[in-house]
């Protein structure tokens, strides 16, 4: 607000008078003003003076800086490409970026001289051929000639360049921004799109410090930040998964206006395979019985951290029984669950697993039995599932039996909300032995009935005698007729469908089978399986 104060107030913000707007201005020039007290930069063709704007810049002078002087295009773009940047900066236009500068004769530059329009255009391409024209700015790059014949390319010179490619391809550290309110301030990490992140937030002291460790593309990304002023724990966390946006909303403790939000120290590493192993205490924090053998639990960390699950990954739970450490994988569901399955649901920094209980299995029996505050050890998030094979795909089928709904769930919201490549269908056929196997079915048909680009259908191995669907096992016509439905009059064909499978190892192994006799590549079919 008191940036839109100052435009309005009749302040000349360019420090150009009536000139502003009309101006012609080269990258030579744009060049020159790159001071914290005189900076130009350009969007999009249009050169703004944004020395007035360095007090009420969210990043703060120092992000701001790093676009002076320069085409600021694609630094704005991979930032924060959704601020409305014209209506920001209206007051601080000074023209537009040119290629060349306009008081150049180009007639000079092109023909070695002023052309004389009397004579016929033969002649004047017959005298500047007969001219040498060189023409070679101020501030352009001379040759340097060499006085010795070039050098074969040596052994040691390409290992050399070898090793700078490699240097150059070294992970960067996600790209960090932050916006304030009176009350709040909120932390922005960008990873990338389909980038897939997992997230690790904790306090180390004072209210003030903070570290962040994000995971993504086999690279950790530690994020050791100290807040200029003190602020409230936890924090919401959001993350845009089509994006890979990550934001981090703290409540200020006092309210007021920063002029900075602090220091930002960042770190790269690659993911070793000692860290994947590495454990963290959750306690149980709610438990609601589903059907007849299955359970929804909902835990948090032990030790106060916030921890985000990337989607269609899975984690271990370790139990101890009779003194034997036993294991077994659950992949996250959705924390809506416990109330209704639904579309934009706020990124949940606690742990939320289906557990299917069997009698004669002592890890799910233990858990099961578990109580709330009871504590159970999880590893990190692990698993190959690739976000970025879906970016351009629009045409989904799922295959689930039983359990093997759990990454499907959160898959299914991410595909349904997807805002840039929209989804034009998904069809999940999700397999059970009775329909009182079948967990979620209201809330699977509530988002059914919420969303017409899904459909799904149960099939039953133990059909009762008044079941009116689809029964009997995984097979090609049904199959083929649940993607034939789909993509009937659409234009879409069977190379543009993109599957996923799980379940049963038994399971997995007939839907692969049947999917390929149908032309179906490995290219289009993930498999999840733990």
């Amino acid at each position: 607000m008191d940036w839109i104060r100052l435009g309005a107030s009749g302040k000349d913000l360019t420090g150009l008078g009536a000139r502003a707007g009309y101006l012609s201005v080269t990258k030579q020039e744009l060049a020159k003003h790159n001071k914290i007290d005189d900076i130009w930069l350009a969007i999009r063709g249009r050169v703004y003076n944004v020395t007035a704007y360095v007090p009420f810049h969210p990043g703060g002078p120092d992000e701001l800086m790093r676009a002076a002087g320069i085409d600021a295009t694609s630094l704005f773009d991979q930032i924060h490409p959704w601020v409305n940047y014209e209506q920001i900066l209206q007051k601080c236009i000074i023209g537009k970026l040119v290629a060349i500068d306009p008081q150049i004769d180009t007639e000079k530059l092109f023909f070695g001289k002023a052309i004389d329009n009397n004579i016929t255009a033969e002649e004047q391409l017959q005298e500047t051929d007969s001219t040498k024209v060189e023409y070679r700015p101020d501030t352009a790059p001379v040759p340097q000639q060499s006085s010795k014949e070039e050098e074969p390319l040596k052994v040691q010179d390409v290992e050399d360049e070898e090793v700078e490619k490699a240097s150059v391809s070294t992970p960067e550290p996600p790209r960090f921004d932050w916006i304030q309110k009176l009350d709040y301030i909120t932390i922005i990490f960008y990873t990338g799109t389909y980038s897939n992140p997992s997230l690790d937030v904790h306090f180390t002291k004072d209210d003030k410090e903070l570290d962040i460790c994000i995971t993504y593309n086999n690279t950790i990304h530690r994020n050791q930040l100290v807040f200029r002023e003190e602020v409230e724990w936890p924090s919401n966390i959001k993350i845009t998964w089509e994006t890979g946006k990550i934001e981090l909303t703290f409540k200020k403790k006092a309210r007021g206006v920063w002029d900075n939000y602090g220091t930002l120290n960042q770190s790269t590493e690659n993911l070793l395979s000692g860290t994947i192993s590495e454990r963290n205490n959750f306690i149980v924090k709610e438990k609601v019985q589903v059907t007849h053998n299955i359970f929804l639990m909902r835990f948090a960390r032990v030790d106060g951290c916030r921890s985000v699950v990337p989607i269609g990954k899975h984690i271990r739970v370790f139990i101890n029984v009779d003194g034997i450490e036993s294991s077994r994988s659950y992949t996250p569901v959705p924390l809506s669950l416990f109330n209704s399955l639904n579309l934009n649901d706020d990124t949940t920094d606690e742990i939320c697993l289906m557990i299917k209980r069997y009698e004669n299995g002592a890890v799910s029996k233990s858990i099961t039995d578990r109580e709330v505050n009871d504590i159970l050890s999880m590893t990190r998030p692990l698993g190959d599932f690739d976000l970025r094979r879906l970016e351009k795909k629009v045409a989904f089928l799922i295959l689930a039996a039983g359990t093997g709904i759990t990454p499907m769930l959160p898959l299914m919201l991410f595909l349904l909300e997807r805002r840039v490549k929209k989804c034009q269908f998904v069809r999940f056929l999700f397999f059970n032995r009775t329909e009182e196997d079948i967990p979620f079915r209201s809330q699977l048909a509530a988002l059914q009935e919420m969303d017409s680009r899904l459909t799904i259908n149960h099939v039953l191995s133990e059909p009762s005698a008044s079941w009116t669907g689809l029964s009997g096992h995984v097979n090609n016509e049904m199959i083929n007729n649940a993607i034939q439905e789909h993509i009937k009059d659409t234009g879409y064909t069977i190379s543009d469908i993109f599957a996923f499978i799980c379940g049963p190892n038994q399971f997995l192994e007939l839907s692969l089978d049947r999917l390929r006799s149908l032309d179906i590549t490995d290219e289009q079919i993930h498999t999840f399986s733990g």
